[in-house]
């Protein structure tokens, strides 16, 4: 824990939690927490290139009123922490050709040559453990969405007195020879920026792309772009999106880390996923030893609030139940 103590104040964004930027080893991160610090304590990490507001207040809340402590940051290169400005892109990282040959090669599981990449998922995975060392905490389950999953896939193997359960969502091993994306989510994913860069462009693009991995029957566009506006006011900077992409593809299968879990953890992913199908769930399930997967029929790539309340009592129950899973 750092020799200077953290300084919190309430949260902008939710009356439950309080804000700080803590600094750590490398960067500087900033995170929200909520809850009595007596009580266990939940990590949320957020997928690539969303910010930890993401992860809907009533997602915390319903954690936090069942008896636990939440803790939610943004990641390196997103949001309010450190952006890693030094770590040049080349033109050809803006292509969209190029990001979709690299998709390409990382689903098939062939090598991808020559990619410069600054960081890797491993890295992000050290700055969630860096971060929760700075606070203090020593034990703690978490819950990972997307990106977020990959990232808590590694922590459990990598910090395995640390990371107690697991809780996956919408997530993969990317394991080779995968299904892919849908083709409308490849092309919503590796679009260019909007020439005008203007904040209405922005977002309207924006909300346009979180449609199309949406749960079908619950989105609201209204919604979305309320929501859109305020992150993109809070801050926008798709370089750093850029590096979480090249991370994610730096890093590869996660099969041999899956083999190697051994907390309880529960996998639960949407039929409506159109960025992750379903599918890798399944291989998630078969590589993990002590794990349970649960299917929701109407769920996207995302948290809709009409479900909400399904996906906290799950994972609540998770983290509740004190046996493991067989």
């Amino acid at each position: 824990m750092t020799d200077h103590p953290i300084k919190f104040k309430p949260s902008k964004h939710a009356d439950f939690m309080q804000a700080a930027k803590v600094r750590t080893p490398k960067y500087k991160f900033y995170v929200e927490v909520g809850g009595d610090p007596a009580h266990p304590t939940i990590v949320l990490i957020m997928g690539l290139g969303a910010q930890s507001l993401v992860w809907p207040n009533e997602f915390c809340y319903a954690l936090i009123t069942a008896g636990f402590r939440v803790v939610r940051f943004d990641n390196r290169d997103i949001g309010k922490s450190s952006k890693l400005k030094h770590k040049k892109l080349t033109p050809a990282h803006d292509s969209p050709i190029y990001k979709a040959k690299l998709l390409g090669r990382f689903g098939l599981g062939l090598p991808l040559k020559n990619l410069q990449t600054p960081y890797d998922l491993y890295d992000m995975a050290e700055d969630a453990y860096q971060l929760l060392k700075m606070l203090g905490i020593k034990k703690y389950f978490v819950i990972g969405q997307s990106m977020g999953g990959m990232i808590a896939q590694i922590m459990a193997v990598r910090y395995p007195h640390q990371v107690e359960k697991l809780g996956l969502l919408s997530t993969s091993n990317n394991r080779p020879f995968s299904r892919p994306p849908a083709i409308e989510a490849i092309k919503a994913f590796t679009q260019p920026l909007p020439k005008s860069q203007d904040a209405d462009a922005l977002t309207q693009q924006f909300v346009q792309t979180i449609k199309t991995i949406a749960s079908p029957d619950y989105f609201d566009e209204q919604a979305a772009l309320s929501k859109a506006k305020k992150l993109f006011k809070r801050r926008f900077y798709p370089k750093g999106t850029q590096r979480q992409l090249l991370a994610i593809l730096a890093t590869g299968s996660l099969v041999d880390i899956d083999k190697q879990i051994h907390q309880p953890t529960l996998i639960i992913h949407g039929k409506q996923d159109k960025l992750i199908p379903f599918s890798h769930a399944y291989s998630l399930a078969k590589h993990i030893a002590h794990s349970q997967l649960i299917l929701i029929d109407e769920l996207g790539h995302d948290m809709p609030l009409a479900l909400t309340e399904q996906l906290a009592s799950q994972f609540i129950a998770h983290f509740s139940y004190n046996a493991q899973i067989n």
